[in-house]
């Protein structure tokens, strides 16, 4: 017959596995940190020139009122924005030299003239998916009533792919901007349409241009 661990052995070994337990979680939330901390896409260099802001081949500009601006329009601008804020980079805007996306992946006379005028480590094209802010509907309980609320919900996932001066890819990023209009009882006006779909735009800008970083530095 076998005979069970005296009680004083048991209290023992359960007090130091305890400790051990206790000494190793610290460290698991520190490596957790750390992973998260550092999570980043690199685009090497110090200097980075916006080549080209479009929308892929089959999608179009999204509800536009007249005298609205086009989402890439919109989006160029706040990426260059937030980008300056970061202050990682020197950045150029060199939309206006025509080159696109499937431009700077090859050889070409206008690849070739971007390179020469504007001379940087990295090009970045962005190619801007679904950004639209559309009307929607809930239910939601005010007071005693239940009632239906309207608003906007915005949205815009812009894609950045990053070349060198040979044309090779060095990274592509996307990331989602967000935003919901405030709701309310009654639809709102195109004129909030067009704030809500602003607001996500910014927030995509504002996320794309603190994802990418040179090579170490640190995320904030």
């Amino acid at each position: 017959m076998t005979r069970g661990a005296p009680r004083a052995d048991n209290e023992g070994m359960n007090r130091r596995l305890t400790r051990l337990l206790s000494g190793i979680a610290p460290l698991v939330l520190a490596l957790i940190a750390t992973g998260c901390a550092t999570s980043a896409t690199v685009v090497p260099g110090r200097t980075i020139a916006l080549a080209s802001v479009e929308y892929p081949e089959g999608f179009r500009a999204v509800g536009l009122q007249p005298g609205e601006e086009p989402s890439t329009a919109r989006f160029a601008q706040a990426f260059l924005r937030e980008l300056g804020k970061e202050q990682r980079y020197v950045v150029v805007d060199a939309r206006n030299r025509g080159a696109r996306f499937a431009d700077l992946g090859k050889s070409s006379a206008r690849t070739e003239a971007l390179r020469r005028d504007v001379p940087a480590d990295a090009y970045l094209a962005v190619r801007v998916y679904g950004c639209e802010a559309r009307p929607m509907t809930e239910k939601e309980f005010r007071g005693q009533n239940q009632v239906t609320v309207y608003f906007f919900r915005g949205e815009c996932a812009p894609e950045v792919t990053a070349f060198d001066a040979t044309g090779k890819v060095l990274a592509t990023v996307q990331q989602t901007g967000r935003t919901d209009s405030p709701r309310q009882e009654r639809p709102d006006s195109v004129a909030v349409q067009s704030q809500t779909l602003g607001a996500a735009i910014d927030d995509a800008a504002r996320r794309l241009a603190r994802e990418i970083r040179p090579a170490g530095a640190e995320k904030k």
